[in-house]
C-alpha cells in the first residue's frame, strides 16, 4: 500500500492531483493509503516485536485497511478486477486476524 501511494503521487502528474473537472481529488486518496500503509507497517513491527501496545494498535489498523479496501473495492471492480481479487484476500486475511487482535487487546487492558 505505501509502494503504491508513493508510485502514484511520483508518477502522477500534478494536474491530475486535483482534477476539479470531474469533482475528483486523488491527492486525498494518496495521503490516505501513505497514511494507512505506515501504520499497518508501525504495527506490524510492533507485533513482531511483542510489544504491549502492539495488539491495540494492530487492531486499529486492521480497521484501517479494512475500510480502506472496501472503499476502494467497487472501483477495482470495475477498472481491474484482478487488483479486486487480491484487495478481496487482504480483507479476508485481515477479518481472520480480527479474533486473535480481539482477544489480546482485553488482556492488555
Amino acid at each position: 500500500m505505501i509502494i503504491a501511494a508513493a508510485w502514484g503521487l511520483i508518477t502522477v502528474p500534478s494536474s491530475e492531483l486535483f482534477d476539479f473537472e470531474n469533482q475528483d481529488i486523488p491527492i486525498f486518496l494518496y495521503i490516505t493509503q501513505l497514511g494507512g500503509g505506515f501504520i499497518s507497517l508501525f504495527a506490524s513491527i510492533g507485533l513482531w516485536l511483542r510489544t504491549k501496545w502492539a495488539f491495540v494498535f494492530g487492531l486499529f489498523s486492521s480497521g484501517v485497511l479494512i475500510a480502506f479496501h472496501l472503499n476502494n473495492l467497487g472501483r477495482a471492480i470495475y477498472q481491474n478486477p484482478t487488483e479486486a481479487i487480491v484487495m478481496a484476500v487482504i480483507i479476508v486475511i485481515i477479518l481472520q486476524s480480527l479474533p486473535f487482535l480481539m482477544r489480546h487487546s482485553q488482556r492488555m487492558m
